[in-house]
């Protein structure tokens, strides 16, 4: 007795796209359905094909065993089941009053994440009903199912050669209802195979719209600088996509340079708390039912130079660094230098944001143009002479000219690149906190928080491992812990911050984008 399909190890050799006439589902059927063990007296081969091809066509009746040959009686009555949750979804079978169709979705679904073994039962199944099935609302509905089976379950190695070239065969049917929706079940288990599928299941309201045939849902992208990206994603839209997508927009097409920007999933019930979305990662998989998430881009990478000929991309860039700037996301030390240049942003600012380019500027306009962790230390009176002097003594630039001057003088500052984070306990007792932590391409830093000096450098190519941390007590802070340094001399330390799992996920999207650069 044969055993059903099973996933090894070595899904990396899976044939994704077979050539011939080879690999049919009549070719699988005859080899491990069930029902094809007693046709083997069968005589010719003819017969033997006619037999198999039933096996895997549409059928009004239920079945009383797995397609698939299982020892486990269990997984047996589970097949038997999911059959019938199937008709019924496809209307081959009348539902239960209470249980709509959303629900034998989800039963299916469902079963397929807590049993890997029935992964190919399943596919199996589904493709069966949708072949030689002469009602086209049931087989539009079978594809539905398998649209969400492609891309959140991979079949195991033995079906995978199999159901690709049956979705091949059926996608460059034109004639056919489907061959479109073949086509995106086609590309989802490409994606599956390379990102690993969805995580979570979909939510009741998304498999609602996928009935109703609406396969794309409205996302507005937060860039930096107020603007808005409006976008539809589809199921099995990855963070990819739709860096290539904004960026083309932004006319960023260097593969080099679209690495370089982040989408952040950011929680508004979690004091805003973000976490950056990794490219293979699915977008649906961070967005919530009650539309707590937004989803926002940020550069994080500054090794590609810059270009201004694109006016959304210099916005962007532009609005990012001034946020930035303001919000004491990038560390200044106070100094007399500092504050001359404190001026001359303030007057660039002033020149970006109106035309009126010799208007006076008011003493309120001009607390707005200061970052705020320097209002403090700096004189307004004595700013405001300088930057009044500016105004009078300098040749006006255009608003764009000006944008690009700011963003020039930003990136000579010392501690422009770094994502930073303010961390309030550090295990080493040489770094004085609360301090500040950065984070770039090349190494994690420590920086002190008022004099803004660097107290702890650890290289990136150091770092062995890290983890986060949970509080210690009620109320207390997460944290991370970071291992590096040599096998000789391994090192480890932790900080303390409310921002642990941001700037761990961050270093790890470092980590990955950077490896991509070597």
């Amino acid at each position: 007795q044969s055993s059903a399909p099973s996933l090894t190890s070595e899904s990396n050799s899976i044939m994704l796209v077979p050539a011939g006439d080879h690999y049919t589902m009549i070719d699988f059927a005859t080899a491990y359905f069930r029902e094809a063990q007693s046709m083997q007296g069968l005589k010719g081969m003819s017969a033997e094909k006619k037999s198999a091809a039933n096996l895997v066509q549409h059928t009004k009746v239920p079945i009383q065993e797995s397609l698939l040959c299982y020892s486990d009686s269990e997984l047996n009555d589970l097949a038997t089941k999911n059959f019938k949750t199937l008709m019924q979804f496809m209307g081959d079978q009348s539902k239960p009053k209470k249980q709509d169709e959303v629900e034998c979705i989800y039963e299916i679904l469902q079963l397929c994440k807590e049993k890997e073994s029935l992964h190919d039962e399943v596919y199996c199944q589904v493709i069966k009903q949708v072949t030689c099935n002469p009602n086209q609302e049931s087989v539009l509905r079978g594809w539905l199912l398998l649209n969400l089976l492609t891309g959140y379950f991979l079949p195991s190695n033995i079906l995978m050669p199999y159901a690709t070239k049956f979705l091949q065969l059926a996608s460059s049917d034109p004639s056919s209802t489907h061959h479109d929706i073949a086509k995106i079940c086609q590309s989802n288990l490409r994606k599956n195979f390379m990102y690993g599928g969805r995580r979570h299941l979909p939510f009741p309201v998304e498999i609602g719209a996928l009935l109703k045939g609406r396969s794309a849902r409205r996302l507005t992208i937060l860039m930096p600088g107020g603007m808005e990206y409006l976008t539809r994603i589809k199921t099995f839209t990855v963070a990819k996509e739709l860096l290539q997508e904004i960026c083309e927009q932004m006319g960023a097409s260097e593969q080099e340079e679209i690495q370089e920007f982040v989408l952040f999933a950011i929680r508004s019930d979690s004091n805003n708390l973000g976490k950056p979305i990794r490219s293979e990662e699915y977008l649906h998989d961070y967005l919530l039912e009650d539309k707590l998430v937004t989803v926002t881009l940020r550069r994080l990478i500054w090794r590609t130079p810059l270009h201004f000929e694109n006016k959304i991309y210099t916005d962007v860039h532009y609005g990012q660094m001034l946020w930035d700037y303001l919000n004491g996301r990038i560390l200044l030390r106070h100094s007399k230098e500092m504050e001359m240049q404190v001026g001359i942003l303030a007057m660039l600012q002033h020149w970006a944001k109106t035309k009126q380019h010799n208007a006076a500027l008011s003493r309120e306009e001009l607390k707005e143009y200061m970052p705020k962790t320097l209002q403090s230390s700096i004189k307004l009176q004595a700013l405001e002479k300088h930057v009044g002097m500016l105004l009078r003594t300098r040749q006006p630039l255009q608003r764009v000219d000006a944008k690009i001057q700011f963003m020039e003088h930003m990136m000579k500052l010392p501690f422009f690149g770094y994502t930073t984070y303010f961390v309030e306990r550090v295990s080493d007792d040489t770094i004085p906190a609360p301090c500040f932590f950065g984070v770039n391409t090349e190494e994690i830093i420590a920086v002190d928080g008022t004099i803004q000096e660097v107290s702890c450098i650890i290289p990136l190519k150091e770092l062995q491992n890290m983890r986060t941390l949970q509080p210690v007590s009620d109320g207390g802070l997460p944290g991370i812990e970071l291992n590096y340094g040599s096998a000789a001399s391994p090192k480890t330390m932790w900080v303390e911050l409310s921002q642990a799992k941001e700037m761990y996920h961050t270093i790890v999207v470092i980590l990955d984008k950077t490896e991509l650069h070597h």
